[in-house]
């Protein structure tokens, strides 16, 4: 149960972020790229932990939990996907795209190819922030913090759902129009402490819970016999080896490595070395959310098993575990770092849909406008960014599973992007007219691959497909394979003009910039080296070759779960 000092504890932990990030923005902004881009002045500790906690949020820990809770670890390997990818956008993107000083991710494609392909990719942006993580966040939030306070059993309930989104939308939206992205840097830097801290708690007393470390790793799942803690599944597995290196990846890096949320950090760097430390440091607390997030899941069902645990639903596992292991007090830590991921998520998504709005389509409109007019109108779209969110959230509730089938189409929406910016910075044929093409003809693809999985008029026809043409991540990769053709083709076979040669060049030529010392690059290369040894001894040490053994009775073990819904981040 919930005491008063763990409700003391998170209340005061919420008023001190809110205070932290009022005071922050003391300072004010001169301008619209001071305001979302930190005056490009943030060090690297600041953006990896900005990077991580846009996207810890509260569906991680409900819905990565519950996953886990289903199918053991291997929920958790989206984000060992998530660090590979912030490693990759260390590696080979970032250095480009400060070389070409972009304000927003999208701009890239205007840069390289042209200001419809911007405009194409802006949008796509746009409408999954706001709507699968904007007001995704405001929902779920609100939804766990009247389950913990007991709201929802209220007479009043609606009433305080209502108002439980009115206070998280206000507490994070005033930090954030006040004092822009640093502010949100600075207090997300806060939140990853306590979000790290907190995790840690609730593993070590799961643990303990349990009876031990052997026993907890000894936990195999009753429908196949394989260990509820590997990351190996076998290839025609919703989570198997196949679909999670190809159409998990393609997902990862189009949202690490390409998206707003996450590029928008990147961008605030002093320079190129804190930019790229900062990918990796976010790359190291990726492989530690394995711990703190998915393994709380695999941890509650054991305790399950063991009937001292009742969990109504996979995404309670969380919650339910919480609140049965922590003592008082700790519970009131986890709780506000449950909290903290929530904050975290609402003042990313607001800071990253008010600059796509405001630069990608508002200073199109509004040309020859200033710098401190573009703030003054950012501020002006955040806030009712912030205001329509905040009203469409609490109706969430009448629309069970619309959230799923977002992150689902997301992830069929992937490849295109994907495809065009790989082209657009290693092929120097690619040009507009391919671009432009590949983007309209995946966003189709991507469409009809959605109807055909979802459809229930589609359902003897899904059937009559190959196994692997059953799982989304599978079509995933269909649509980049097909994406990449339409892209070499239209670009290799239509006419390559200068202004198409002109940007190709300015691409090349932006890598070199922006040079690291000597002395930051040995820094630089050992710690991708550390995260990169990291990645592959936790990758095997979930494995059968690790913890993860097969058990003596291996006679189901070909026998797949049905999962029907999966929180990809």
């Amino acid at each position: 149960m919930v005491g008063t000092l763990d409700i003391l504890i998170m209340v005061a932990y919420f008023v001190g972020i809110v205070c932290l990030g009022i005071w922050i923005s003391r300072n004010q902004a001169k301008g619209g790229k001071e305001f979302f881009l930190a005056g490009r002045q943030m060090k690297w500790p600041m953006i990896g932990a900005s990077l991580f906690a846009t996207n810890i949020s509260s569906q991680q820990f409900v819905g990565q939990a519950g996953l886990a809770f289903t199918v053991g670890i291997i929920a958790g390997g989206f984000q060992m996907i998530g660090a590979m990818c912030f490693m990759f956008l260390a590696v080979f993107f970032i250095q480009t795209y400060m070389g070409l000083n972009l304000t927003t991710s999208p701009e890239f494609f205007e840069k390289r190819f042209n200001g419809s392909c911007r405009t194409i990719v802006s949008f796509i942006n746009l409408m999954m922030v706001l709507l699968a993580n904007l007001a995704a966040a405001l929902y779920a939030g609100a939804t766990v913090l009247t389950h913990l306070l007991k709201w929802d059993v209220h007479p009043q309930a609606n009433a305080l759902f209502w108002a439980a989104v009115l206070v998280i939308g206000t507490a994070a939206g005033t930090y954030t129009l006040l004092g822009g992205l640093k502010a949100v840097m600075i207090c997300n830097f806060i939140e990853m402490l306590v979000l790290v801290f907190g995790g840690f708690l609730l593993l070590m007393f799961g643990i303990k819970a349990v009876g031990g470390l052997d026993e907890v790793l000894a936990f195999n799942a009753a429908d196949t016999g394989r260990s509820m803690w590997t990351l190996l599944h076998p290839w025609n597995h919703d989570f198997g080896w196949l679909p999670m290196l190809t159409g998990t990846f393609i997902l990862g890096v189009h949202g690490h490595c390409t998206n707003q949320d996450y590029v928008q950090r990147a961008l605030a760097a002093n320079n190129l070395y804190h930019a790229k430390m900062g990918a990796i440091f976010g790359g190291f607390l990726k492989v530690l959310a394995l711990f703190f997030i998915a393994a709380p899941g695999v941890i509650a069902a054991k305790l399950v098993s063991m009937d001292q645990l009742v969990v109504p639903a996979g995404d309670s596992a969380y919650v339910a575990l919480l609140t049965k292991v922590m003592p008082a007090g700790f519970l009131g830590i986890c709780l506000a770092g449950l909290l903290a991921a929530i904050m975290s998520s609402v003042d990313a998504g607001l800071c990253s849909c008010g600059s796509l709005v405001n630069y990608d389509f508002f200073a199109k409109m509004a040309k020859g406008a200033d710098d401190k007019f573009l703030l003054i109108s950012g501020r002006i779209i955040m806030g009712v960014i912030m205001i329509s969110c905040m009203i469409i959230a609490p109706f969430i509730r009448g629309f069970e599973g619309l959230f799923h089938y977002l992150l689902y189409i997301w992830a069929l929406l992937a490849p295109p992007v994907f495809v065009c910016v790989l082209f657009g910075l290693y092929y120097p044929r690619a040009n507009a007219k391919g671009a432009f093409v590949t983007l309209i003809v995946g966003c189709f693809l991507g469409f009809i691959a959605f109807a055909i999985l979802k459809f229930p008029a589609l359902e003897a026809f899904r059937l009559s497909l190959p196994v692997y043409l059953h799982n989304k991540l599978n079509w995933g990769c269909v649509n980049t394979l097909i994406c990449t053709i339409v892209m070499f083709a239209v670009s290799h076979y239509s006419k390559y003009t200068d202004e198409d040669k002109a940007k190709a060049a300015y691409v090349r030529k932006s890598r070199d910039v922006m040079p690291m010392s000597s002395e930051q690059t040995v820094k630089y290369r050992l710690f991708t080296g550390g995260l990169l040894v990291l990645w592959v001894a936790v990758m095997l040490f979930f494995s059968p070759l690790g913890i993860a053994r097969p058990s003596a009775d291996t006679s189901t073990a070909d026998q797949i779960p049905v999962i029907e819904s999966v929180q990809a981040d």
